[in-house]
């Protein structure tokens, strides 16, 4: 199983998630990016749906299944659960580093658009999620 994932919010370092999923679990971590839309959630964190522009974030790579399996939980994903009935999907995007040289095909939480809707998400137009829009 490949264990790097893409991160983009609250799993980056010094995100509020870090301490408590990632840290002590990620043997190395830098940045990257990845196609896609990025959204805020009004409820403190952000979403990821397929598209043309680009996310900004960090790449991690996980110690053991037993952190992406942390992972899958504080994002509300399930393996083998309809995709509407998980908050995200976890999938295989194509990532990058910050000079476009190709990272490969790593694990990312995309949601879906219509779950972004039925959350009230609000379209951010940069590439880099900083937290609630202001």
């Amino acid at each position: 199983m490949n264990l790097r994932v893409f991160v983009y919010g609250t799993l980056k370092p010094g995100g509020f998630y870090w301490p408590r999923y990632a840290e002590g679990k990620v043997t190395a971590h830098q940045p990257a990016r990845t196609r896609g839309l990025l959204y805020h959630l009004p409820a403190g964190y952000p979403a990821l749906t397929e598209g043309e522009g680009w996310a900004r974030g960090t790449l991690l790579t996980l110690k053991d299944e037993a952190a992406l399996a942390g992972f899958d939980e504080l994002e509300g994903y399930r393996i083998g659960r309809p995709p509407e009935q998980n908050d995200y999907q976890r999938r295989k995007v194509e990532c990058e580093d910050e000079h476009g040289n190709s990272l490969g095909p790593v694990w990312a939480y995309l949601m879906l658009p219509e779950k972004v809707r039925e959350m009230g998400g609000i379209r951010i137009h940069a590439d880099t999620w900083t937290g609630p829009p202001v």
